[in-house]
C-alpha cells in the first residue's frame, strides 16, 4: 500500500470525524457549564443528566437518606479547562473526591456548614467557605483553580485512580503517552467472561484463538507480548511464547491493557500490541466478596462423556501419580537387547517387567457431565499505622470446573485434482468429545506506604489450569482404504507461579522526581503425563476391527517443560518543567533471565515376533493386559534423538526519553531502546552424548527508536501520531529441531535452528474524542512493514509433507479501527440509562517467501504469498447497555465476529486452511438485591454458530477440512459484597 493511498485514507477518515467532534460532545445537553471565577455555590442549581457513563453516575444524582451532596466542577481559570484528578477535600474530616475526566467531583455530607479545600498540582489551593448542606438537598460548588508556577510544589497525597471503571480507563487513555485501548473490571463483570483471554476479545482490534491467546489487530501470537504489572510474563507452553492468559481469573484483574504503539519504556519484542494484565488495587476499606456460579451447556451438562481411569486430583488441576513414569523405567533408553550403562544388555525378563509397569489402562468409560461451576472469595483492606504509614492488603482466591464440548466434529483431508482442477476429498473424521477444564488461582498483594512519597508493594501469583480429554476418532478414507478407529487419552496441566516485589518512592529535594523498580521470579511449567493412543482398523471382509501397529498406536507419551524468569527494572523520572508546558525525561534499564528445560520421553507397544496375530483384534481392554505384554505385545522406546532440549534467553535493555509539552496544545515522547539478547538453545540426544548436538544461538543488539506527538485538539480530543522500530524474535520451539506430531493423521513438524528476528517498522495515526468521562469515539489508522518475517511452511517430507518454519522475504500490514462508546439520553430522554458500544478494525496485509531455491529461497511445498498467519481481515465488537441506579438493574447484550483468517498453509496445490467468520452473540442480566447482593444471568453463545475451517477463504461447504461446535452455555452467579 503507497503512502499516497495511506493518506487519502487517513484524510477520508479523520476530516469527518473532526469536523463532527463538536457535534458528538454536544450531544448531552445536560453537562454543565463550569464556572471559572472563583467558586459559586448554588444550591438546587441545574441537575446534571446521567453523563458519566454507566459506571460513573450523575454526581447531581440524590443523596442517601440523612446526608446531602455537594458536586461541582473544578476548572484552570486561565485555560478554562476542566482539571481532571484535582482534589477536594473537607476540612478538619478525612473525606476527600477526586474530579474525573470533566473535572467534576461529588461529597456525600452530613447536614451542616462545611469547609472545603481544592487543590491541583501547580495551581495554586483555594478553601470554599461555609458551604451549608442540608440533608436531601445538591448543592453545587464550582471552583477555578489559578496557576502558579512559582509557587513550590504543594506536598499532598498522591492519589492513584481506581483503575477498573469506564471512567477511570477512559482517563488514564486520554492522557497517556502511546495509542492504546483497555477493559477494566467493571465492563468484565458485566459479561460473562470468566478469565482474561475472554475479557480481552472485548477490547478494539484484539481477537482470542483457541481461546487463550491474544492477537492484536489480527496478528498473530508471535507479535504480542504480554506483561503482568509491568513486567514481562514467562510462557507455561512448551511451542510457543506466547502467554495463555485464560491462566488470570477475572477476579483478580483491575483491567487488561493493550498498548498499540511502543514507547521506549516498553520491551520491543511486539508488533500488534503488548497485553499489560493489571491486578487489583487495594481496597479502601475492608472489602469481603463471595460468589459462586452454575452453568448449564447445551451441548454437555447432564450428557454422558467418553471418558478413563485418571487420579485423585484432576479436579485440582493436576495429575497425582497414576499417570507419572513409573518408578521402575530406568533413566536409560529402554530396548530389547539395549545397552546398559554400567555394562550388559537389558533382558526379554526386564523388558517384559517394563512393559507391565508402563501399561496403564487403554480402556474408555463414558462418564455423566454435571452442571459448570465456580467460586470465589476475596479479602482485602486498608491499616492505618499511625502517621502517614498504611499497610494495605488484598487477597483471593478462586476456582472454577468448566465442561467444554466439541459436538458434531467432523474434519476432511485433500488430495490435489491431478489436473490442478478442485482438491479430491480423501479421508473423512467424525468425532464428539467433552473436555474437562479445572482452572483455579490465588493471587495477594501487600503494600506498605511509610509516607505519601513512598509505596512498596509485594505481589504474589499462582495460577494452575488443566485439561482432560477422552475422544475417539472415526475415520473413513475415501480412496479405498480402511476404516480406523483413533482414541486418545491425554491430561496436560499448566500452571505458573510469580512473585514480584516492586517500589515508587517520589523524591522531594529533586523537585518531585520518581524512582521506579521491580524485582520478581517466576515459574511456569506444562506437564503432559501418559498420554496413550490407540487405533484400530476394520477388515472390510469381516468387519472386525485388530489393532494397527503404527508409531502412534499403542504409545505412551510423556514430556515435562519447565520455564524460569529473574527479571528487574528500574527507573528515573525527572520533571524539568511544569505548569502549562510540563516536560519530563525518563530512563531506565531491565534485564530478563530465562531458562527453559523440556525432555519428553516416547514408548509404544508392538506385536512380538512370532506371536498369534488373532490376538490383535481383542479390545484395548483385553489385549493390553499384563498377560499379552511379553507374550503378544512388547514394550520399546522409541524416543528421538531431539525430544531434550534446554534454552537460556537472556535480555538487557536501556532507554531514554522525554515527554514534554512543546505548547500546551502539542505534546512529544520522543525517544530509544538499546536491547541486547543473548539466546542459546541446545537439542541433544539423552541417551548418547556422544551424537552431535544441534545448536540455535544468536547475539543481538538492536536499536529501536520510537516518536509518538500528541496534538490536543481540544479540551476533550486528541489527535495521535507514533512512528517507531520494534521486533519479533522466534519462538523456541520454533527453534529446536524437535520433532513432533499432532495425534495419528497429523502432519510432523521441525523447527528450524537458523532462524532469524524480525524487523518492523511501526506508524499509527489516531484521532480520539472523550465528550464525557464514559464516552469516547476514535479512529485509527496503522501500517507495518516487516522485514524476514517468520512464517510456517511445508516442506517436501515423503507422503504428507513436514510443517517448519522460516524467515520470508517481507511483508505488511495496513489497517483502520474505528470504535465510539455514547450514551443514548441524547436520541429521547427514555434511553438515558441506555449506552451503545462498538469497534471495528479492518486489516489487510501479505506475506511473501521465495520458493526458488537457486536465488537464495526455499523449496517449499506450501504457498509463497499469502495474509499474515492468525490475521483476520475484520474484527467487530457490538454492543448495547443498560443500567438503572435507582432499580439495581443491569443488562449488556455483545455481538462479535472476526473475518476469515488463515488458520495453516496448504501444501503441493492445495489451498490454504482459513478459519471461517463465527457470529457469537452474549447477554448478560444482573440485579442487584439490597446494598451487598447481586444476582447474574449470563447467556454465552447464544446462537451456537459452528467453528469451521475450510480450504480457501470463500468459505466454500463443499471443502469444509474441519467444523464443530462447542454449545450455548447459560450461568446463573450470585455475589455478595460487603
Amino acid at each position: 500500500m503507497s503512502l499516497r493511498r495511506i493518506s487519502g485514507v487517513v484524510a477520508a477518515l479523520v476530516t469527518p470525524l473532526c469536523l463532527g467532534a463538536t457535534a458528538f460532545a454536544q450531544g448531552d445537553p445536560g453537562a454543565a457549564a463550569p464556572q471559572p471565577d472563583g467558586a459559586a455555590p448554588q444550591a438546587g442549581g441545574p441537575a446534571a443528566e446521567d453523563v458519566a457513563g454507566l459506571d460513573e453516575p450523575s454526581p447531581s444524582r440524590p443523596p442517601p437518606a440523612g446526608k446531602g451532596v455537594v458536586w461541582g466542577v473544578v476548572t484552570d481559570t486561565a485555560t478554562k479547562e476542566p482539571l481532571l484528578d484535582a482534589q477536594v477535600s473537607v476540612v478538619g474530616t478525612k473525606l476527600k473526591a477526586i474530579a474525573d475526566l470533566d473535572g467534576r467531583y461529588r461529597l456525600e455530607l452530613p447536614p451542616g456548614t462545611h469547609q472545603l479545600r481544592v487543590w491541583y498540582e501547580a495551581h495554586k489551593p483555594q478553601r470554599v467557605q461555609d458551604v451549608r448542606v442540608t440533608a436531601g438537598q445538591v448543592v453545587q460548588v464550582d471552583v477555578g483553580l489559578d496557576p502558579d508556577q512559582q509557587t513550590e510544589e504543594v506536598i499532598e497525597v498522591e492519589f492513584e485512580p481506581e483503575r477498573a471503571s469506564v471512567a477511570a480507563q477512559l482517563l488514564i487513555r486520554k492522557n497517556a503517552a502511546h495509542v492504546g485501548d483497555a477493559i477494566g473490571a467493571k465492563e468484565i463483570a458485566k459479561t460473562p467472561d470468566r478469565n482474561a483471554a475472554e475479557a480481552a476479545k472485548r477490547i478494539v482490534g484484539a481477537t482470542v484463538v483457541d481461546n487463550r491467546y491474544v492477537y492484536v489487530r489480527g496478528l498473530g501470537e508471535r507479535y504480542t507480548n504480554a506483561l503482568l504489572n509491568g513486567a514481562p510474563l514467562p510462557s507455561p507452553e512448551p511451542d510457543r511464547q506466547a502467554v495463555p492468559l485464560d491462566l488470570f481469573p477475572s477476579l483478580v484483574l483491575s483491567d487488561i491493557t493493550v498498548v498499540k504503539t511502543f514507547t521506549p519504556d516498553l520491551p520491543g519484542d511486539f508488533v500488534g500490541g503488548s497485553v499489560q494484565v493489571n491486578t487489583r488495587e487495594l481496597p479502601t476499606r475492608f472489602l469481603f466478596q463471595a460468589s459462586l456460579s452454575l452453568g448449564l451447556n447445551s451441548q454437555a451438562t447432564f450428557r454422558d462423556r467418553l471418558s478413563y481411569a485418571g487420579s485423585g486430583t484432576d479436579w485440582l488441576g493436576f495429575d497425582g501419580g497414576a499417570r507419572a513414569l513409573p518408578r521402575e523405567i530406568p533413566d536409560y533408553k529402554v530396548v530389547r537387547l539395549g545397552s546398559k550403562p554400567g555394562g550388559g544388555t537389558i533382558t526379554r525378563d526386564e523388558m517384559t517387567a517394563y512393559g507391565r509397569a508402563i501399561n496403564s489402562s487403554m480402556v474408555t468409560t463414558r462418564s455423566f457431565t454435571p452442571p459448570n461451576g465456580s467460586g470465589s472469595v476475596v479479602v482485602g483492606d486498608t491499616l492505618k499505622l499511625g502517621g502517614e504509614q498504611r499497610l494495605g492488603y488484598i487477597a483471593t482466591l478462586s476456582y472454577g470446573r468448566k465442561f467444554a464440548p466439541r459436538a458434531e466434529e467432523r474434519t476432511r483431508a485433500f488430495l490435489p485434482a491431478p489436473l490442478g482442477g478442485e482438491p479430491v476429498p480423501n479421508v473423512d473424521t467424525s468425532t464428539g468429545s467433552i473436555r474437562d477444564q479445572v482452572s483455579w488461582g490465588t493471587f495477594a498483594s501487600v503494600t506498605y506506604n511509610p509516607d505519601q512519597n513512598h509505596k512498596v508493594t509485594i505481589t504474589g501469583l499462582h495460577s494452575r489450569s488443566s485439561e482432560d480429554l477422552a475422544s475417539e476418532i472415526n475415520g473413513n478414507p475415501l480412496d479405498g482404504g480402511s476404516v480406523f478407529r483413533d482414541t486418545l487419552q491425554r491430561f496436560i496441566s499448566r500452571a505458573l507461579t510469580l512473585g514480584q516485589l516492586q517500589g515508587e518512592h517520589r523524591i522531594g529535594a529533586l523537585d518531585g522526581g520518581t524512582l521506579d523498580w521491580k524485582a520478581s521470579i517466576s515459574h511456569a511449567s506444562s506437564d503432559e503425563p501418559d498420554t496413550r493412543e490407540t487405533v484400530y482398523i476394520r477388515d472390510d471382509t469381516s468387519g472386525a476391527y485388530s489393532w494397527d501397529e503404527g508409531t502412534l498406536s499403542g504409545a505412551h507419551f510423556f514430556s515435562n517443560m519447565t520455564d524460569v524468569n529473574y527479571g528487574g527494572q528500574l527507573s528515573y523520572t525527572q520533571p524539568l518543567a511544569r505548569g502549562d508546558t510540563p516536560t519530563r525525561v525518563k530512563l531506565g534499564g531491565l534485564f530478563n533471565l530465562r531458562e527453559r528445560e523440556f525432555n519428553a520421553r516416547r514408548f509404544r507397544f508392538k506385536q512380538r515376533p512370532g506371536s498369534d496375530s488373532t490376538i490383535l483384534r481383542q479390545e484395548p481392554g483385553q489385549l493390553f493386559s499384563d498377560e499379552n505384554i511379553g507374550t503378544a505385545l512388547e514394550l520399546e522406546e522409541i524416543t528421538r534423538e531431539t525430544d531434550s532440549y534446554t534454552a537460556n534467553s537472556d535480555l538487557y535493555a536501556g532507554y531514554v526519553m522525554t515527554d514534554a509539552a512543546i505548547t500546551r496544545w502539542l505534546r512529544a515522547v520522543i525517544g530509544a531502546r538499546i536491547e541486547a539478547s543473548t539466546l542459546s538453545l541446545r537439542a541433544f540426544d539423552r541417551y548418547s552424548p556422544a551424537n552431535p548436538e544441534i545448536k540455535a544461538e544468536s547475539d543481538d543488539v538492536d536499536l529501536l527508536p520510537a516518536a509518538n506527538v500528541i496534538f490536543k485538539a481540544s479540551s476533550s480530543s486528541n489527535v495521535r501520531l507514533g512512528v517507531s522500530r520494534t521486533l519479533a524474535r522466534p519462538q523456541l520451539r520454533e527453534l529446536s529441531s524437535t520433532l513432533y506430531q499432532e495425534g495419528y493423521s497429523g502432519m510432523e513438524a521441525q523447527g528450524n535452528p537458523d532462524l532469524g528476528r524480525t524487523s518492523v517498522v511501526n506508524a499509527d495515526l489516531r484521532f480520539e474524542i472523550f465528550p464525557t468521562a464514559g464516552e469516547v469515539a476514535a479512529v485509527s489508522v496503522f501500517y507495518k512493514h516487516f522485514q524476514d518475517p517468520i512464517e510456517e511452511v511445508i516442506f517436501p517430507n515423503g507422503g504428507r509433507g513436514r510443517l517448519s518454519y522460516v524467515n520470508a522475504e517481507a511483508g505488511h500490514v495496513a489497517g483502520v479501527e474505528l470504535e465510539v462508546r455514547k450514551g443514548l439520553g441524547f436520541v429521547t430522554p427514555l434511553l438515558k440509562e441506555v449506552t451503545a458500544l462498538g469497534n471495528l478494525t479492518f486489516v489487510q496485509s501479505e506475506v511473501t517467501i521465495d520458493p526458488d531455491d537457486n536465488e537464495g529461497g526455499v523449496t517449499i511445498e506450501s504457498t509463497p504469498t499469502h495474509p499474515l498467519q492468525g490475521q483476520s481481515p475484520f474484527v467487530v465488537n457490538l454492543g448495547l447497555d443498560y443500567a438503572s441506579e435507582s432499580t439495581g438493574t443491569s443488562a449488556r447484550l455483545l455481538y462479535n465476529v472476526f473475518g476469515a483468517r488463515l488458520k495453516r498453509v496448504g501444501r503441493k496445490g492445495l489451498e490454504d486452511e482459513y478459519e471461517q467468520p463465527r457470529h457469537q452473540i452474549d447477554l448478560t442480566l444482573a440485579q442487584r438485591l439490597g446494598e451487598h447482593v447481586e444476582l447474574k444471568l449470563a447467556g454465552e453463545n447464544l446462537i451456537n454458530a459452528p467453528i469451521r475451517v475450510t480450504k480457501g477463504s470463500d468459505g466454500d461447504e463443499d471443502k469444509i477440512a474441519s467444523q464443530y461446535s462447542v454449545g450455548t452455555t447459560v450461568t446463573l452467579s450470585a455475589a455478595f459484597t460487603y
